[in-house]
Formats: structure tokens, C-alpha cells, sequence
């Protein structure tokens, strides 16, 4: 009996020399990351500044005032807001539940149409998840461990929303007067989404507050061939009425002439253009049809960020305008 309490009185003993090891152990953690997505910055510099859109990656709660808890496996919840930005280059949330420097850090490099991002968690567990997780390993260990999982989530959403693409040929179409109005934008691929949803914005709201009926979806008119990721355009509506407007007015007027053009779509980001125009040229060139250079190249928003966040359900219709080419003239005698 004696011996089976001396065995008691040293388990007992052990707990609390090794509850008191843990209670000794600092909590805090600092977790760096580096990692690759397949988007270009000022898209992923966008979506990460948006805690909204977190729920793609991570389990996120609204919870008002501008704060949100995410939960992570294994070590809890963290109650975050917006902490300071840097636009395109860096932003960070902080994590409020104490007094020390605790937050999340975010910065971005180019990478041709990727963004390489460093990644910083920093903060300190709880003393239940301390005790729980112990065993784990040290909580460095314990969070790189259970925020890999959210990391590779992240990098996941966007191949499949960045990389996937599909180009399909069309063929020539003939397209009918279409009155629009319009006004002018520049954007690199890398906004161009971003600028779309902003001038649709912009448009629409003179269009309502003018009783202007839209009869089809927006497109853009290309002043300029794209130009090392580099836009000049038009963005515009179609629209039934003519409307008379003066220079000095924010939105032009416009009428679209009856055209052939050649259509080539593409479902994906709009970074996979340049192949579009390539792929078309080729066609072009098998069916004996010239570039009307006269005539702008307009790219139509079959479907776009205005219809849906998800660039893999984006569906872009590229008209080129089209003119027969000469047939060569045989002139041997």
C-alpha cells in the first residue's frame, strides 16, 4: 500500500514539476513564411487587404466594428483588424487580444504574372493551448505547423482561379450599329479588374440616375494594342438612346459601326490575353484575313468581376476587326 502512494506522491509530483516547466515556457511565437501564388501583386495585394473574402482560405467571423476572429487548428481563435497599408507593397492586421506586439505582416514582389509573398504571424498562445499543444513542440513549431494548412489553401485558390485559363475560336461575326457611352481608362493586367468594377460603378450610377436603358453587357475599346501589360481604353455601356453630350461632360457618346470582326474567347484571368491575340493571328492567318487596323479592337465582358468575384468563371469575347485579305496576283506570263 505504502509503495502504491509513494507511486502516486511521484506522478503527482511530476505533474506539477512539469506544469510548472510549461507555465515557465515563453508563449509568444513568430511564424515567417515565403511562397508563391499565381496572380499578379495588385490582385493579391486587393484580395488580402479584403478580410472578407478570407472565408476562401481560412475560417473567418464577422464580428462588426471592423474586427474578425479566425480560428486556426490547434491554436484558436485571434480577434483581427486592418493595422496599416502600404498599397501594393504591404499591409498588416493586428491581433488584438493583448497588450504586446502581435499581428499579421504581408508584403509582395512581382514575379512576371506571380507575386512572391513574405508571410509573418506573430503573436502568443494562450496558456490552454500552450499546456494542450506542449508536446507538439515549442510554439513556433506548434503554429508553422498549424497555419500551413491556411498557407496552402491560400496558394490553391489562387492556381484555381488565376492559372486555369481556356481559349476558344470563334470565327467572324458581324456585329450591328450599337450606340454607347463611354469615357476613358488606362490599367495594367494587374488592375484591370479592379478598374473595370470602379468605372462600371462610376457609369452606372449616372446611367440610373438618368433613366438610360443598357441593352447588353459593358466592353472596353482598346485606343492602343496592349503595350507591356499596359491598357488604354474605353470603357463603355450600350445603351439604347442617342444622347447628346459636351465636351466638357465626365462620359462620351458614341456609336459602334456595323463591323465584321473576329471573335476569340477566352474563360480565365484576362493575364492570358497575349496568348489570345497570338492564337488569333494564327487563325487569321489560315483563313485569309487581315487586321482592319482602321478599326479598334474591343474586348466584350461576357462575364466579369461585375457578375461574379471568381476570375475562373470570367468569360472575355476578343473582337478583331477583319477585312478580307488581297488575293495575289499572278502576273507570269
Amino acid at each position: 500500500m505504502k509503495i502504491f502512494k509513494y507511486f502516486l506522491l511521484l506522478i503527482l509530483l511530476g505533474a506539477i514539476s512539469l506544469t510548472v516547466f510549461i507555465l515557465t515556457q515563453s508563449p509568444t511565437f513568430k511564424v515567417e513564411q515565403k511562397f508563391t501564388v499565381d496572380a499578379p501583386k495588385e490582385v493579391v495585394y486587393e484580395y488580402i487587404e479584403n478580410l472578407d473574402l478570407w472565408s476562401d482560405w481560412i475560417d473567418i467571423q464577422k464580428q462588426g466594428n471592423g474586427i474578425y476572429d479566425i480560428s486556426i487548428d490547434n491554436i484558436g481563435s485571434f480577434p483581427i483588424k486592418e493595422e496599416y497599408k502600404h498599397p501594393y507593397d504591404s499591409l498588416s492586421q493586428d491581433i488584438l487580444y493583448d497588450d504586446k506586439i502581435s499581428n499579421i505582416f504581408w508584403s509582395f514582389k512581382n514575379n512576371k504574372n506571380k507575386t512572391d509573398i513574405n508571410f509573418t504571424f506573430q503573436g502568443r498562445l494562450d496558456l490552454k493551448t500552450k499546456l494542450i499543444t506542449f508536446f507538439q513542440g515549442n510554439p513556433n513549431q506548434v503554429v508553422s505547423s498549424s497555419i500551413e494548412k491556411n498557407i496552402n489553401n491560400l496558394i490553391v485558390y489562387f492556381l484555381k482561379q488565376y492559372k486555369d485559363y481556356k481559349i476558344e475560336v470563334r470565327g467572324k461575326k458581324r456585329i450591328k450599329n450599337t450606340n454607347y457611352i463611354s469615357f476613358y481608362k488606362e490599367s495594367t493586367l494587374g488592375t484591370l479588374n479592379i478598374d473595370i468594377n470602379k468605372a462600371y460603378t462610376n457609369i452606372k450610377h449616372f446611367l440610373d440616375q438618368n433613366n438610360i436603358e443598357v441593352v447588353d453587357k459593358p466592353f472596353l475599346i482598346l485606343q492602343k494594342d496592349i503595350n507591356r501589360d499596359h491598357l488604354t481604353y474605353e470603357f463603355a455601356i450600350p445603351i439604347k438612346e442617342t444622347l447628346f453630350l459636351t465636351e466638357n461632360d465626365l462620359f462620351k457618346f458614341g456609336v459602334l459601326q456595323s463591323q465584321d470582326y473576329f471573335d476569340t474567347s477566352l474563360e480565365g484571368y484576362y493575364s492570358h490575353l497575349g496568348e489570345v491575340f497570338l492564337k488569333t493571328n494564327v487563325e487569321l492567318n489560315k483563313l485569309d484575313y487581315n487586321r482592319d487596323r482602321s478599326k479598334n479592337l474591343i474586348i466584350f465582358l461576357e462575364n466579369s468581376v461585375i457578375d461574379t468575384r471568381f476570375p475562373a468563371q470570367w468569360k472575355t469575347v476578343i473582337k478583331t476587326p477583319v477585312v478580307k485579305a488581297p488575293e495575289n496576283i499572278n502576273t507570269a506570263y
